[in-house]
């Protein structure tokens, strides 16, 4: 388990370095690009999954206040254990290998052992999953056989970039060394640009005459700007999109509804959010019928769940 700690109110002024060590020897003494909670994109004091998704979270409530954040859920006492004996944290995606696709933001299974459904980016900083079916069409919007013949490719095992590596205007790969031609990246779809490709929407600074939101931070990630695209509605209060954006996976009723609203945080080792809720009609015919997650790409790129995507798990 690794721990961070940082007051969220020096963030994001400061660069969320880790100051721990991971036990991978890959990303050992490396910083990573998600040293920020998976949730509500803040600083603080986090817990990191050792498991190889590369997320960070806020483990109680009392750590997650200050940004809103719902966390993962975790007694003062289970965090005081966890942080004193200095135990490794898998998250419940990790354990179950059932991984949200960046794209669609439906679950899907990461085992490679057997039914792989979900893929991960070949860059080990990245750490992001994706159905083939939906990396190529993001990748190949304009090519119906080129992404045919990728997906399939990714499907046998092919390695690839993910588009959070490449430009989404002028499709030319970012360079850190030159900051004008850096990248930035968006928080909930795979959608990323140069620094001097960024649409003029997408502020570094708040203009309350104009009605310009503040939409990109240049001191958030390591030799990368952080970005909410157009995609996102960003909600005023949280100065953020909604974050209804994580899923993980629930073991005891794969099919659960929506908790009611103030119930997000369950003891101990539960989930602090349950799959995206169903209608009758759905439930009746199956959970292969979910819904995906409106935050994520366009609707109209995945207009069908693929199979065993729906987060259940097999018996």
């Amino acid at each position: 388990m690794a721990v961070i700690k940082m007051p969220v109110s020096k963030l994001p002024k400061a660069k969320r370095e880790r100051d721990c060590k991971r036990n991978t020897d890959k990303r050992k003494a490396q910083p990573t690009e998600l040293d920020v909670c998976a949730i509500c994109d803040e600083g603080g004091s986090l817990i990191c999954c050792d498991g190889g998704c590369l997320r960070s979270f806020h483990p109680t409530r009392k750590v997650g206040e200050e940004s809103k954040c719902t966390t993962l859920g975790l007694t003062e006492e289970q965090w005081q254990i966890l942080e004193s004996n200095d135990e490794k944290y898998i998250c419940k995606n990790c354990k179950s290998k059932q991984h949200q696709c960046f794209a669609c933001g439906l679950l899907g299974s990461s085992d490679l052992t057997s039914g792989t459904e979900v893929f991960q980016c070949k860059d080990k900083q990245c750490a992001r999953f994706y159905h083939p079916k939906c990396v190529a069409e993001v990748l190949y919007p304009d090519s119906k056989s080129r992404a045919l013949r990728f997906g399939n490719d990714v499907a046998s095992g092919l390695e690839f970039h993910c588009p959070m590596h490449r430009c989404s205007l002028c499709k030319e790969a970012g360079n850190r060394d030159d900051k004008d031609m850096r990248l930035a990246v968006c928080g909930r779809c795979p959608t990323a640009y140069h620094r001097t490709c960024l649409p003029r929407e997408i502020s570094f600074r708040e203009n309350k005459e104009k009605g310009i939101q503040k939409r990109a931070w240049d001191d958030v990630l390591p030799d990368q700007d952080f970005i909410y695209c157009m995609k996102h509605k960003m909600e005023k209060d949280l100065r953020t999109p909604r974050r209804d954006h994580i899923v993980f996976p629930d073991t005891r009723n794969p099919c659960a509804a929506k908790r009611p609203r103030g119930q997000e945080t369950l003891k101990e080792d539960m989930i602090d959010r349950p799959l995206p809720s169903r209608s009758p009609q759905e439930t009746e015919a199956g959970c292969d019928k979910v819904k995906p997650i409106d935050s994520f790409a366009p609707r109209h790129l995945f207009p069908r769940p693929h199979p065993g995507s729906c987060g259940c798990l097999d018996d």
